[in-house]
């Protein structure tokens, strides 16, 4: 396989590694973080190197496999931040075998493809194990790889979203990659919109905030709002990079409601105001409009917001106030904050 990347710099190798997608092999990743300047005398003479034989004893296939030969399909797995792997493993004075116990891996054929597991393997790499031990898991060999893939991403999906904390993001990804209907559905839209979370619509705008995204799509806002709100927040906010799941759905309720006034203003218009408000004041950023948020109430209180700093509906913004259901009370804690 390729190189992940040629580079000595441990931001470059920290990047491409966060940024891993489709098969990958585990060599590959520690060949990569061992190739980092100075990472020899700064973190691994720190710690005790290991040796499969003395912590596991003889190679058994039945119990082992090596690590040179496991693969990782990124379609599914969290990304790895390379910091905070690193960080356990000087923490902890080295890579505990006990600890780590054996990681999970699943036989597509004769390739094994580590499905939970991951970081562990990693440090056992890095810190001089050649083999480790394993539960196998043999798919049905008329499985197609697809098929395999979706098994795999279930299984890592039961094993981590189910006990312990992942961000929404990932447990996101993982549905996506066992066709999970709803999850299938958002990304539909994510990719209709342009955008991009975890990875999963590569070279689109990054959207922050996914759990947003996924509450109130389809129920708050429908995905033609959502649609025609990405465009907008791009255009207008385009130096940033990136697109707030806050506003992308307070953008999206506001025009909801704007679509139901007498005299609705285009999107165009819309568009064309919020740039020369974002223009007048090199300050005024996405975080400007959604920073005042009422509990329960967020979009709502974004799209006002928005009504009322950034865009001119014409007189028609206490009708909009009636339609986004906000109370004077409402009204009276926006203004003050």
């Amino acid at each position: 396989m390729t190189k992940i990347t040629t580079s000595s710099k441990f931001s470059e190798v920290s990047g491409a590694i966060l940024n891993l997608n489709g098969v990958v092999t585990i060599k590959d990743i520690v060949d990569a973080i061992l190739q980092i300047n100075n990472f020899q005398q700064d973190t691994l003479d720190s710690i005790k190197k290991k040796n499969s034989m003395e912590l596991y004893g003889t190679y058994q296939y039945a119990f082992h496999e090596y690590l040179d030969n496991l693969k990782v399909d990124m379609t599914y797995q969290r990304r790895v931040r390379l910091r905070q792997l690193l960080n356990k493993l000087t923490d902890g004075k080295g890579f505990n075998s006990h600890g780590a116990g054996a990681i999970d891996v699943a036989m597509r054929g004769k390739d094994a493809f580590v499905w939970d597991g991951l970081r562990r393997s990693i440090l056992a790499g890095i810190t001089g194990c050649d083999y480790i031990p394993v539960f196998r898991y043999t798919h049905n060999r008329l499985d197609s790889p697809t098929a395999m893939q979706q098994k795999e991403a279930k299984f890592f999906k039961m094993r981590n979203a189910d006990t312990e904390t992942m961000k929404p993001e990932e447990i996101f990804k993982s549905k996506v990659v066992y066709n999970d209907p709803m999850a299938i559905r958002i990304l539909d839209v994510i990719k209709d919109a342009n955008l991009d979370v975890e990875g999963l619509n590569s070279g689109y705008t990054v959207m922050h905030g996914f759990r947003e995204l996924e509450n109130k799509l389809f129920s708050k806002v429908q995905s033609d709002e959502v649609v025609r709100a990405s465009k907008i927040i791009r255009s207008v906010f385009s130096k940033e990079n990136v697109v707030s799941s806050y506003l992308l759905i307070g953008l999206a309720l506001l025009l909801q409601k704007n679509d139901e006034l007498d005299g609705p203003l285009t999107d165009s218009e819309i568009e064309s105001q919020l740039t020369t408000w974002v223009n007048a004041d090199a300050d005024r950023t996405q975080s400007t409009l959604t920073k005042k948020r009422l509990n329960g109430k967020p979009s709502e209180s974004i799209a006002w917001t928005i009504s009322q700093r950034a865009v001119n509906f014409n007189g028609q913004q206490e009708d909009l106030i009636t339609k986004l259901k906000l109370q004077p009370d409402d009204t009276e804690i926006l203004e003050d904050m």
